[in-house]
């Protein structure tokens, strides 16, 4: 096995141990920010929810244009996946769902970086660490 192909497969099983939401084929580490992490439908309905807050299927569906059984499902996962809450409220006699995330864009992020980090330090140990060094001074 080439060190490229290692690589590879070192990452898809850290990714895999860091995140069970999401797909190995959806990964695309040349998309910006948590495009490379969430589908796309998942990114625009995380966004949404930062940017307005608490909001049903319905509003979110009507505030990004994804259909609402891609909403429902996508909330669900992010529910089960421990990103986002959901609570019910009793409105005219009709249950509503409410949904909101539990952690801000920076907050998920280093959750990931992190996940990312420890399990490469655990992996290759002081190589990696050497690497995060040359890695910050070039920055």
């Amino acid at each position: 096995m080439g060190y490229k192909s290692l690589l590879c497969t070192t990452f898809n099983i850290l990714y895999v141990n860091c995140k069970h939401m999401v797909r190995l084929d959806q990964i695309d580490l040349s998309k910006d920010g948590l495009n490379k992490f969430f589908s796309p439908i998942e990114t625009r309905i995380m966004k949404t929810l930062w940017r307005e807050g608490e909001m049903t299927t319905t509003m979110l569906t009507e505030k990004t244009d994804i259909p609402l059984t891609s909403v429902a499902g996508t909330l669900d996962r992010l529910v089960k996946a421990g990103y986002a809450m959901r609570r019910s409220e009793s409105i005219n006699g009709r249950i509503k769902y409410f949904y909101e995330l539990i952690f801000s864009e920076k907050e998920i992020a280093t959750k990931i970086t992190n996940k990312i980090l420890d399990r490469l330090v655990d992996a290759f140990g002081p190589l990696a660490l050497a690497n995060f060094s040359k890695y910050s001074d070039k920055k």
